[in-house]
C-alpha cells in the first residue's frame, strides 16, 4: 500500500484538556460525544496507509466507568470520508476509535493518528462532565486498560507527569470519591508515586473507603486482592477478616478460604474443615463458576486419602461428587495403580467394585458439559470414552482376581464404540469367557473383534482352533471366511491411509549388527520388499506393537520376497545385551538390527539419516524399502496388533503389485 509522509492536516480546536480528537482526520457530530446518544463521525484517511483502501474498517472502544468494551463498526465510503455511526450507552465516559484494513488483531494497514489515537471524553446529556472522563484517558494513553487489544489504539507511555495532571483533573471532577473506579485509579496513581509512598499511599485510600461502610462484596474482594498485590499482608489479611465476617457464604470467601486449606501444612484437617463450612451440597443448590474448586479439593483429598490408606474415606468421597471428577479420582488412582503394578491388585479390585457402580450412576450427569463449550453431546461422548476406560481397568482388574463372572457382567456397560474396539480388551474377555466355557459368546467376541481390527495373536489362534472344530478338523476355507468378517468400509479407510503414507525417498545403504553379531547390509535387499521397524527398549508404544509385528512376520515368512526387520535405536549402555534378551525372552521371532553409532556415541545413524523424511525424531517407526527406496512410513501404534498387520500388509502387497 501506498505510504505518504506528508500530511496535511486540519486543525481541530480542543474545547477540554485532554481530548485528541484526531485533528487531522476525525471529527464528530456532536462535536463532543454524550452518554445515550448516537455519534456520527467523519474518518479523512488522505496521506494515510488506508487513503487508497476500498475496504476500511473501524473499531470502537469506549469505557463505562469500570470496565472496557469494544465493537466493529461499519463505515460508508462518501467522496474521499468514511462515515460511521455509533449509539454510546448512558454509561460511557470515554470513547476511542481505531481504523484498519484487514483482521483487527492482525490488520493489513493501521491508521491511529500515528500513535496519539483518536479519543474523546463523553459528556452527560446535559453536556457535563462525568467520572471517568480523565481516568480513562491516562489508562488508554499509558497502557493500564488491562485489556491488551486496547494498545493498538494508541502508543502507550507511561508519562508519569501527564497521568497526574490527568488524575488531578479526575480528582476534581469525581470530588475526590473513587469508589466506582478505585482499582483503576490506583494503577495510575502507582505511575506517578515512588513505591514506598505509593503503598502508603493506597493503603490510605481503601482504608478511608472501608471507613465510610456500605462495602459490597466485590468492592471488598478487589481490595484483598489489591492489598495482595502491593504484598501488604496486614492489608489484606484486615479484608478478609471482613468479608468472612459480612459475606460468610460468598464465592470469594470460598476462594479465599479454599486458597488457605489447600496451601495449609495440616492438610488433611484443613480440607476436610473447608467441606464442612462450604459443603458441595451448598454449592450444587446454588452453582457458580467455582466448580473447579471442589474438583481440585476432591482431587487432591482423594490421592491423599489412598496413598496413605484410608480407604474408607477415600470411598465415602463418592456420596456426593459428580461423574467428572469421581472419574478423575478413580483414574488417578484405582488406574494409574493397575497400569504402575506397584499397588495390590486385590485391594484396588474391591475399591473398584464400590466406586464402579457409583461412576455408572452418575455417567449422564453432563457434568463435563463446561469444558465442551455446553455441547451436549460432546460432553457426553466424552464422558462415555471415559467410563470406557474405567470399565477397561475394572474389567482387568477382575481377570486378574479371576472374578470372571463379576468381569463378564461389566462388558454390557461399555458405549457403542467401546465394544470389541479395544484388542487388550478384547484378549481379556476372551480369556474371561473361555473360564466360563461360553462357546457361543466366544465365537461372537472373536468374529466381532476381527470386523473392528482388533485382534492378538492369541485370538486368531483361537478363532481358528473354533473354525476347525466346525470343519471337521480342517482348515480349509479359513482364510476366506477371516477375510470375509472384515467389513468392505473398514477395509476402503485401511487403503485410504495406507495411501496417505505412501512416500518416495532415497534410502543411504547401511550395514548393521544382528542379534548374533553378523552383518546385514541393506544392499542385499535389491530383489526384496523390507519392512523395518524402529524401535528402543525404553518406548512402551514400541513393546505393545511386537505382538502385530510378530503377526507380520508370520504372515510372510514363507515369502522370499518380504523381508522384516526390528532396527533397536536411540539405546544407552549395554542396548545390544538388552535389545537381544528382551526379543528373544518374551518369544518373538524377529530379525533383530543394532543401529550404528555415531562420532559422539549416539546409536541412531540409520534413523538419523531418514529424519528428515520423518520430520520427527518419534518411535516406534515403521518403514517399508523398495529397490533401495523408502516407499512408505509411518510413525505410532494403535494399540491393535491385527490393524498394524493389516496396515503393513496392504503397504507391502500394493508395492508388490507396482510393474
Amino acid at each position: 500500500m501506498k505510504k505518504h509522509f506528508l500530511k496535511k492536516c486540519l486543525l481541530l480546536l480542543c474545547p477540554f484538556f485532554g481530548q485528541q480528537l484526531a485533528a487531522q482526520t476525525l471529527s464528530f457530530n456532536p462535536a463532543v460525544p454524550l452518554q445515550n446518544k448516537q455519534i456520527t463521525f467523519s474518518y479523512q484517511p488522505k496521506g494515510g496507509d488506508l487513503e487508497f483502501s476500498d475496504d476500511a474498517k473501524a473499531m470502537v472502544a469506549f469505557y463505562d466507568g469500570s470496565k472496557w468494551k469494544t465493537n466493529t463498526v461499519v463505515l460508508k465510503k462518501e467522496n474521499n470520508n468514511w462515515t460511521g455511526d455509533y449509539m454510546l450507552p448512558e454509561n460511557a465516559s470515554f470513547i476511542a476509535l481505531k481504523f484498519y484494513q484487514g483482521e483487527a488483531v492482525t490488520p493489513e494497514a493501521l491508521d491511529n493518528n500515528q500513535g496519539k489515537g483518536y479519543y474523546s471524553k463523553v459528556l452527560s446529556a446535559g453536556k457535563k462532565g462525568v467520572s471517568g472522563n480523565y481516568l480513562a484517558e491516562a489508562a488508554l494513553r499509558s497502557g493500564t486498560t488491562g485489556e491488551w487489544s486496547l494498545n493498538s489504539f494508541v502508543t502507550p507511555v507511561k508519562n508519569a507527569k501527564l497521568i497526574d495532571s490527568l488524575l488531578r483533573l479526575e480528582e476534581k471532577l469525581s470530588s475526590g470519591s473513587f469508589r466506582s473506579t478505585l482499582f483503576n485509579y490506583l494503577d495510575l496513581k502507582r505511575i506517578t508515586m515512588s513505591p514506598a509512598d505509593f503503598d502508603v499511599f493506597a493503603d490510605g485510600v481503601m482504608k478511608s473507603e472501608i471507613k465510610k461502610g456500605n462495602l459490597n462484596e466485590q468492592l471488598l474482594a478487589g481490595m484483598q486482592r489489591y492489598y495482595t498485590k502491593i504484598k501488604n499482608d496486614k492489608g489484606a489479611d484486615g479484608v478478609e477478616q471482613l468479608i468472612y465476617k459480612d459475606y460468610p457464604k460468598s464465592a470469594t470467601s470460598r476462594f479465599l478460604a479454599y486458597q488457605k486449606a489447600t496451601n495449609s501444612k495440616n492438610y488433611q484437617a484443613d480440607v476436610e474443615a473447608y467441606l464442612q463450612n462450604f459443603p458441595y451440597a451448598e454449592w450444587k443448590n446454588a452453582p457458580d463458576y467455582q466448580e473447579y474448586i471442589y474438583y481440585t479439593i476432591y482431587r487432591g483429598l482423594g490421592a491423599h486419602y489412598f496413598e496413605t490408606n484410608q480407604i474408607d474415606k477415600f470411598l465415602s468421597l463418592y456420596q456426593d461428587i459428580n461423574f467428572k471428577t469421581g472419574n478423575e479420582i478413580y483414574r488417578w488412582n484405582i488406574t494409574k495403580g493397575q497400569m504402575m503394578g506397584k499397588v495390590d491388585r486385590k485391594m484396588l479390585y474391591a475399591v473398584s467394585n464400590k466406586i464402579i457402580p457409583y461412576l455408572l450412576q452418575r455417567q449422564k450427569d453432563q457434568s463435563y458439559l463446561i469444558d465442551f463449550g455446553n455441547d451436549a453431546q460432546k460432553a457426553q461422548e466424552n464422558a462415555d470414552n471415559q467410563m470406557n476406560d474405567r470399565l477397561f481397568t475394572h474389567i482387568f482388574l477382575a481377570n486378574n482376581q479371576e472374578d470372571y463372572a463379576g468381569g463378564n457382567h461389566y462388558f454390557q456397560y461399555l458405549s457403542k464404540s467401546g465394544p470389541y474396539s479395544n484388542a487388550d480388551l478384547n484378549a481379556i474377555h476372551l480369556n474371561i469367557l473361555t473360564h466360563l466355557d461360553d462357546q457361543k459368546s466366544l465365537k461372537t467376541l472373536l468374529e466381532q473383534s476381527v470386523a473392528a481390527n482388533a485382534v492378538t495373536p492369541a485370538m486368531f489362534d483361537k478363532l481358528k482352533l473354533l473354525y476347525q472344530s466346525e470343519h471337521n478338523g480342517k482348515e480349509e476355507g479359513y482364510d476366506k471366511y477371516l477375510a470375509s468378517l472384515m467389513p468392505d468400509d473398514k477395509k476402503a479407510e485401511m487403503r485410504a491411509h495406507v495411501m496417505a503414507n505412501m512416500v518416495n525417498y532415497p534410502l543411504v545403504p547401511f550395514s548393521l549388527e544382528d542379534a548374533d553379531g553378523k552383518m546385514v547390509n541393506s544392499k542385499d535387499w535389491a530383489d526384496k520388499i523390507v519392512v523395518i521397524d524402529f524401535w528402543a527398549t525404553w518406548c512402551r508404544p514400541c513393546i505393545m506393537a511386537f505382538p502385530g509385528m510378530q503377526l507380520l512376520v508370520d504372515q510372510y515368512a514363507k515369502d522370499p520376497k518380504v523381508g522384516v526387520y526390528m532396527i533397536g535405536t536411540m539405546q544407552f549402555g549395554d542396548y545390544k545385551t538388552k535389545s537381544v534378551n528382551y526379543v528373544r525372552g518374551e518369544g518373538f521371532r524377529f530379525n533383530l538390527l543394532h543401529d550404528a553409532i555415531g562420532p559422539k556415541g549416539e546409536q541412531d545413524q540409520v534413523f538419523k539419516s531418514l529424519v528428515p523424511l520423518f520430520k520427527s525424531s518419534a518411535i516406534p517407526r515403521k518403514i517399508i524399502v523398495k529397490n533401495g527406496v523408502v516407499r512408505y512410513s509411518s510413525e505410532g501404534y494403535s494399540g491393535s496388533p491385527s490393524q498394524l498387520r493389516d496396515e503393513l500388509s496392504m503397504a507391502v502387497e500394493i508395492l508388490r503389485a507396482e510393474k
